[in-house]
């Protein structure tokens, strides 16, 4: 955290924190964290083709399609594999390696040592499997970063500019960039106390006193329960 605020000053929070507010930083950490892991199951499948189809545009989109299903082990792409295995060109023999080889990396990054291990199974171990796929998506994101940095000896250089905007352009958020809004936390009385006391100093009331037995009286000085509708 130190190290954060020494190379980003904006996050640093310079002014006085109350106790009161430790309700909403355990709201905010909270609400991440249930972002977090709903990005990790959601966006999976999206992010992965999405780099595989930029990561190896060389090899054909059947060859990519069984890269993408042999990494999940969900679907029976045997099929596939099987007909570039027939080829007789370098060519194809060529791409099934590369296609081999790829399945590999990509699922001992996900922790999938096992062949018949699927990634529908690891869902079942919900800590393993959020810690491998976060794992995954910065290995997606730094083979982005490091396709689009070399050139190609092939390439002219206004060759080389377009294949790494493209690249750059399959980037994506590791983690979810979240903001929380007003409207959906929850707040207690000692939570009020504290922010009362951040945008009111003169306001002096005891912190023992305010969420007591006249607690109710205070929170209906401050909010307008008679619009409040319970159904």
């Amino acid at each position: 955290m130190h190290a954060l605020h020494e190379q980003h000053p904006f996050y640093r929070f310079e002014g006085n924190r109350n106790k009161g507010d430790w309700g909403i930083y355990d709201y905010g950490a909270m609400k991440y964290i249930t972002n977090l892991k709903n990005h990790l199951i959601t966006n999976l499948e999206r992010f992965m083709i999405r780099a595989v189809f930029a990561l190896y545009p060389g090899l054909s989109r059947k060859g990519i399609w069984a890269i993408i299903n042999g990494i999940t082990n969900d679907r029976n792409y045997g099929n596939e594999v099987e007909f570039v295995d027939k080829k007789e060109s370098n060519q194809s023999t060529n791409e099934n390696s590369v296609i081999r080889a790829v399945i590999e990396e990509h699922r001992a990054v996900l922790g999938l040592a096992n062949p018949t291990d699927k990634i529908s199974e690891l869902k079942k171990d919900r800590e393993r499997y959020d810690r491998l796929v976060l794992r995954y998506f910065v290995f997606l994101d730094r083979e982005l970063e490091r396709k689009a940095e070399m050139k190609l000896s092939e390439e002219t250089k206004e060759e080389w500019e377009r294949r790494k905007a493209v690249l750059m352009g399959k980037h994506f958020n590791v983690v979810p960039m979240c903001k929380i809004k007003s409207h959906f936390m929850t707040i207690d009385s000692g939570v009020l106390y504290g922010i009362m006391r951040e945008i009111c100093p003169e306001f002096d009331v005891r912190k023992t006193e305010f969420p007591g037995e006249n607690r109710e009286t205070y929170w209906k000085n401050i909010f307008d329960f008679k619009r409040r509708k319970v159904s």
